[in-house]
């Protein structure tokens, strides 16, 4: 990998000699950052922590915005300090990338943070359409059992819940507006060292996505990445209860946490979600409409900064 970006720290020994990223995906969130997170951990190269979202450096702000239903739930397993960040990172020896996938990043505005801590590391950006971004958030929160609301309605709704405190999960609308929040994170790395990844291409070519990356994170291209699985599709619940037993605090989820070691539990919830996971609705003409008019000068002023047409109507 050429070092000549790699900043002060960046993928180097912390106070206790462990390496610390060199790379981070910093979202947006339902773009496919749990496929590519299980994609990367293929390569050889490629270090990633068992637990895919650390959120470290847009702890600070979770925890101000986390007063919507289970938010304090989520922030009870995300990283409070660079003690606890260093710890995931303790067992990457010589692999040449070092990432953390948080998807928070880029709506937190994290880039400041980021390059004090770790210098000058390599920034990817996983962009969806955001009409189908904001749907597929909802759904999430459907899924998970924690949205009651209608889409339309919790869209209506969004901008009491910020006001609220609840997290910008909550914000299907708001979260998925990127252009500034993409352009401040090139600003701060140089255009050079943050490679964009359309979930679009990203679904269609997965192999020709894979390799531009690993190409960008300067480790072998050559090596075969299987892309044929998706992870954390969203969509309605076909059993509630199953849902609940993984996403609602309860004494099932706590023994099965006790007694599993993370990375097995981790896969386990993933794959009984999928299974319990059925076909997403379609979006209602109200809803679309209104997101098209809110989404409209942001992809126009996206467009500018990536420099081609995306046709996200």
């Amino acid at each position: 990998m050429n070092n000549e970006n790699i900043g002060k720290s960046a993928g180097f020994p912390d106070a206790l000699g462990r390496r610390l990223p060199n790379f981070l995906v910093i979202g947006a969130p339902k773009s496919g950052t749990t496929s590519l997170y299980y994609y990367l951990k293929q390569h050889p190269e490629v270090f990633l922590p068992v637990q895919k979202e650390l959120h470290y450096f847009s702890y600070e702000q979770l925890c101000e915005s986390g007063k919507g239903p289970g938010d304090a739930q989520v922030l009870g397993s995300l990283c409070a300090n660079i003690g606890a960040y260093g710890r995931h990172f303790a067992a990457a020896k010589s692999e040449k990338a070092i990432g953390d996938i948080s998807p928070s990043y880029l709506y937190y505005g994290a880039q400041d943070r980021i390059k004090a801590e770790l210098g000058q590391v390599k920034i990817v950006a996983m962009l969806r359409n955001p009409n189908e971004k904001a749907f597929s958030q909802y759904m999430h929160m459907v899924r998970d059992q924690r949205e009651p609301l209608s889409f339309y309605d919790a869209l209506m709704a969004e901008e009491g819940r910020r006001l609220a405190g609840w997290s910008d999960i909550w914000r299907y609308a708001e979260s998925s507006l990127y252009a500034d929040r993409l352009q401040a994170y090139i600003e701060c790395f140089g255009k050079e060292n943050v490679h964009v990844i359309l979930f679009d291409q990203f679904i269609a070519e997965p192999q020709v996505v894979m390799k531009k990356l690993l190409l960008f994170l300067g480790v072998d291209d050559a090596v075969k990445i299987d892309t044929d699985e998706a992870y954390n599709r969203t969509g309605e619940a076909k059993s509630k209860t199953i849902a609940n037993v993984f996403n609602q605090p309860n004494p099932i989820k706590s023994v099965i946490k006790k007694i599993t070691p993370d990375a097995w539990r981790i896969a386990l919830r993933l794959k009984i979600m999928d299974a319990n996971t059925a076909a997403k609705p379609d979006v209602d003409e109200r809803a679309a409409a209104y997101l098209r008019n809110y989404f409209a000068n942001d992809v126009i002023k996206l467009e500018a900064i990536l420099g081609r047409g995306l046709n996200w109507g």
